[in-house]
């Protein structure tokens, strides 16, 4: 081998890498953006490296007549690596044109060099996806190595090709992967310091744009002393809007602010942060109540100094408001308003580890709720609740809190205030809950108090108040039920006067048939008691329907009809009631299975109801009606007859028949 002569191709080559590294480095100068998606763009890539291309292979290193040697196949690994196929293709088309132009026994493989090697550097990264290179220098020399691998393997092709191969060996296979390496290295910083440019300009157009058009964050900047330094119009605009100050770069901040405690706030803060402290604050603004700012501090340093403050200011007014509304829901009883359970339960694991003396738990339970929302609804049960709640916060909401834990169970909290004050004060509570009527009902609860000292756990003293108001409640339960109907019955009359008329009526007429039958004194009773309460449950009928001038619709007649099993369930809830409850459920079956609201036929129905039915018919055909006029005595007789043993028992009615004359002469 002949070492000078090789020595000799080196030198010439390196002239040629020279050329090329100067056009490399002369790119790396430019702005000009690697992969650009514009296509004319890329095609002026492509002329651009074409040129090059051609200048390069015009100081080529000639071997024999038509053989040449030059770097165009690291043109093109780099070219298609970097620029994309239409710019490596251009460029391409321009040197394969100039290789043919220069002919010679080279042109085949010339040609070949330079499709194969912008072949290879375009579809690397495809041929590669598997292969993660961390280390971007040894993935530049391993594309190098393959595309001149390869080129050598080419040279097979060529008249004296071992001689070839021999002599271009060591610049194909050591010189021009190491060359690849580095213009590859130069190229991937090229690309990256464009990139880094790109971003820093639409980061410092972004930031311009924030800060000057911004409508919803002031921005302003400060130095050591507290003037200004810059800000965007929005703070300005604020400035304007809350200070009627026209603001100037120079103006000191602290100065232009009104309050002192503002002052004093911001001054402590604007201190923190000089120290090289950032912060984030909010708080309600002093001079303006019921605004709230988010605050975010920043100390500006330069050169390793602090040299001032950038304050970003956002308005969070309606963030708070919603955030503290969230909060109160959280804590408060939907309903009622008073606290709920979960509050109820924060505050005790508080109160517990406080040093209060004494802490009156109270424990109370709204009378009858189940029967109002059984009777009106569950609207007016609401009503009941959202009143009494009312009427306890009243009495205990300054010194303590009151808590709805669900229904209508109530526990009130009174730190600092012992067994007697707090029984005066429920006294109060149920005086004032006296003189409430809700449609005619008034409002009762029943409660236990319990006292907690420090010696008694607070689960102890919510338990013993529990046991008292249930203790008070089951002997108070049965005589406020009694009041309860009494008072539904007098509403009853009141909102329908010709009710009480029309059941007094029908008692009498009950009471002549019990006589009749020989029924002793206490069934008797039962009956005018019957008669007093058959219709009780009209009394959550919507006035309008028992009044309605003309015919009933389907609608309107089924809620009519569900008054005997609302008549039911308030009557079935005082015990000195229960035994009628069953009659006034059944008072308008029919004999003949058809009535409702169970369809009960002949005996199944009470004898009672029996009764009842009978009398209470013929009063209401006898009497005057808005939709029509009445019926006299004897035709309202005649139509009883017609419907014996369907809608009535007929035994009954042929004593109905017997005594009515008695009846209405008494």
């Amino acid at each position: 081998m002949d070492w000078n002569k090789i020595f000799g191709i080196i030198i010439d080559l390196s002239n040629n890498i020279l050329i090329l590294l100067v056009l490399v480095l002369l790119y790396a100068t430019s702005n000009f953006e690697i992969k650009n998606t514009k296509i004319s763009k890329q095609i002026f890539a492509g002329l651009v490296i074409g040129a090059a291309t051609l200048f390069i292979m015009s100081n080529p290193f000639n071997f024999q007549d038509g053989i040449i040697f030059d770097t165009r196949t690291l043109v093109f690994t780099i070219s298609g690596l970097f620029f994309g196929p239409i710019a490596t293709i251009i460029s391409a088309v321009i040197a394969i044109s100039y290789r043919i132009f220069l002919g010679g026994s080279g042109t085949l493989v010339g040609v070949a060099t330079v499709i194969f090697s912008g072949a290879i550097g375009i579809y690397w990264k495809y041929l590669t996806h598997n292969i993660k290179f961390k280390n971007k220098y040894l993935e530049y020399f391993i594309i190098g190595l393959v595309v001149h691998i390869i080129t050598i393997s080419m040279f097979l092709t060529l008249p004296n090709n071992m001689m070839v191969i021999q002599v271009m060996l060591i610049p194909f296979i050591v010189l021009f992967p190491i060359i690849t390496m580095y213009l590859g290295v130069i190229m991937d910083q090229q690309k990256n310091r464009i990139a880094l440019s790109k971003l820093e300009q639409a980061q410092q157009l972004l930031m311009k744009y924030t800060a000057e058009y911004n409508r919803t964050i002031e921005i302003y900047a400060l130095d050591k002393n507290f003037n200004y330094l810059t800000f965007n119009q929005f703070h300005f605009h604020e400035m304007k809007r809350y200070y009627d100050i026209d603001i100037q770069v120079g103006d000191n901040f602290l100065k232009l602010l009104n309050s002192d405690s503002m002052k004093t706030r911001y001054l402590q803060t604007f201190e923190k942060v000089l120290k090289g402290n950032p912060l984030s604050t909010t708080s309600e603004v002093e001079d303006v109540r019921g605004k709230y700012l988010e605050e975010i501090f920043s100390p500006i340093i330069k050169d390793g100094e602090i040299t001032g403050i950038t304050v970003f200011v956002r308005n969070v007014t309606e963030q708070k408001t919603y955030e503290e509304l969230i909060i109160k829901l959280s804590y408060h009883d939907a309903l009622t308003g008073v606290y709920n359970r979960r509050y109820f339960e924060e505050k005790i694991g508080k109160l517990q580890e406080s040093n209060i003396e004494l802490i009156a738990v109270i424990s109370c339970d709204i009378n009858g709720l189940k029967l109002v929302n059984d009777t009106f609804g569950h609207r007016m049960g609401d009503q009941v609740l959202i009143r009494a709640s009312k009427i306890l916060e009243e009495y205990f909401s300054e010194t303590g809190f009151v808590c709805r834990m669900g229904g209508d169970e109530f526990v009130i909290i009174q730190p600092n205030m012992d067994q007697k004050t707090a029984t005066s004060i429920m006294e109060k509570v149920l005086f004032s809950l006296d003189q409430e009527k809700l449609s005619g009902i008034t409002l009762s609860l029943s409660y236990g108090i319990a006292v907690k000292t420090k010696e008694i756990k607070f689960r102890d003293v919510i338990k013993l108040s529990e046991e008292l108001m249930y203790r008070h409640k089951l002997f108070e339960s049965d005589s406020h039920r009694s009041e309860f109907i009494k008072t539904i019955l007098q509403s009853l009359h009141e909102k329908n006067p010709r009710e009480e008329m029309h059941s007094k009526r029908v008692a009498a007429i009950c009471v002549g048939i019990g006589k009749h039958l020989q029924m002793k004194k206490d069934e008797l009773n039962l009956l005018r008691a019957i008669s007093s309460l058959h219709d009780i449950g009209k009394i959550a009928i919507d006035e309008a329907i028992l009044n309605k001038p003309g015919k009933l619709t389907d609608e309107e007649w089924e809620t009519i009809k569900r008054h005997p099993e609302i008549g039911f369930r308030i009557i079935s809830t005082a015990p000195e009631y229960s035994e009628i409850a069953r009659d006034i459920l059944s008072h308008h079956e029919r004999f003949d299975g058809k009535g409702y609201p169970r369809g009960l036929k002949g005996e199944e129905i009470p004898i009672r109801a029996r009764i009842v039915s009978i009398a209470d018919a013929y009063d209401a055909m006898i009497s005057k009606r808005t939709y029509r006029d009445p019926l006299s005595k004897e035709d309202a007789v005649n139509e009883i007859k017609r419907c014996s043993g369907t809608q009535f028992d007929p035994e009954l009615v042929k004593i109905f028949v017997n005594i009515i004359e008695e009846v209405e002469n008494d």
